[in-house]
């Protein structure tokens, strides 16, 4: 297909399918439409053999923009809860350890996938940074975003059925967000932090040193409050285009063979899930309703919102939730970088 318009053409096809992706899952009801739903229609767009790229600057100014939204999850009040339940929150790490090996098994096992992409694959939730840390490592991104997007899909389809057996609804609670002059200031140091990881070579610099900037000026309450909306969608969004754009040669025929092995990985790793969240509520006296969605491998701000509206323990839901994406998000770099060690051995680190 030529190339009208040059780079310019190719920003607004690649933008576009991206924007047209995530409107219809907005307008559908899926869950996480700009992460999720860009993604797949940059990917419906290199199916159809349309070429797409996006542009450094605005890849990680989408990382940046993430980082610091995920980060902002690090509260004085998180932390504090973190500490009430001790039990609970190590039975979380060593299910999301099995969920890892068991997913992973599936994968290699019986569909013969690469182990490093099985192993991204199967990593519990925390999707938009494990898409974005596989995608600068190199590493196949079509079959790591089929199994996590499907895994979100269905735990956010499902779980409210199962989970209203045994809890009464109850109404979303408002997040506070940041004043204008508090987001110019933690991202002011987001960017700071993410020049100095870079010179640092650490993988994914914008995405962690976003994190790094939100993680510490909340947990120690300098800052308060969630970047509004709009930008958490508009990160997204960037990371759901940048994520797609980097499959390349995939075709529809290979979308359809990736349905069975999102489908078998997740009924694995959630009977793992179904397990740990049962020890949790024989041993640390969770309540059944909420160990199930505070273990469940889905998007950190899915499970936690949908646990609200459930009318479930807000304190406990996103203590273990958030507790799982530091435990992942700090395993990333250093998964990566194993991986590319493997798959490159004689090249030197860096992104």
């Amino acid at each position: 297909m030529p190339d009208l318009g040059g780079p310019v053409m190719l920003l607004v096809r690649t933008v576009a399918g991206g924007l047209a992706g995530a409107l219809a899952f907005k307008f559908l009801g899926f869950p996480a439409p700009w992460l999720s739903g860009s993604m797949v229609g940059v990917v419906i767009l290199v199916a159809c053999g349309v070429r797409v790229a996006l542009p450094d600057l605005l890849r990680d100014t989408g990382l940046l923009f993430a980082g610091v939204a995920m980060g902002s999850a690090i509260t004085p009040e998180m932390l504090e809860a973190m500490g009430r339940y001790p039990l609970s929150l190590f039975l979380l790490v060593l299910t999301m350890l099995a969920i890892t090996f068991v997913g992973r098994f599936v994968l290699v096992r019986f569909f013969d996938w690469p182990k490093h992409v099985a192993l991204f694959g199967s990593l519990p939730g925390v999707m938009s940074a494990v898409l974005a840390t596989s995608a600068a490592a190199g590493i196949e991104t079509s079959r790591i975003a089929m199994v996590q997007a499907f895994r979100m899909f269905i735990l956010v389809a499902i779980l409210p059925t199962i989970v209203t057996m045994s809890a009464k609804t109850g109404s979303v609670m408002e997040a506070q967000v940041m004043t204008a002059y508090s987001f110019a200031l933690v991202m002011a140091v987001a960017v700071a932090i993410s020049f100095l990881f870079e010179r640092l070579r650490v993988l994914a610099p914008f995405m962690f040193g976003g994190m790094a900037a939100g993680g510490l000026s909340h947990a120690t309450g300098w800052l308060q409050g969630a970047p509004p909306a709009f930008i958490v969608d508009a990160s997204m969004f960037l990371i759901g285009v940048f994520a797609g754009s980097r499959i390349a040669g995939i075709t529809l025929a290979n979308l359809r063979q990736m349905i069975l092995p999102a489908v078998v990985s997740f009924l694995a790793t959630m009977a793992v899930t179904a397990i740990g969240a049962s020890l949790a509520v024989a041993l640390a006296g969770a309540r059944p309703a909420e160990a199930l969605i505070a273990f469940a491998p889905g998007g950190l701000e899915a499970m936690i919102v949908l646990g609200m509206a459930l009318g479930l323990d807000p304190l406990y839901l996103a203590s273990h939730q958030v507790g799982r994406f530091v435990f992942i998000a700090a395993l990333l770099p250093f998964l990566a970088r194993r991986v590319m060690k493997e798959l490159n051995p004689g090249a030197s680190s860096g992104t």
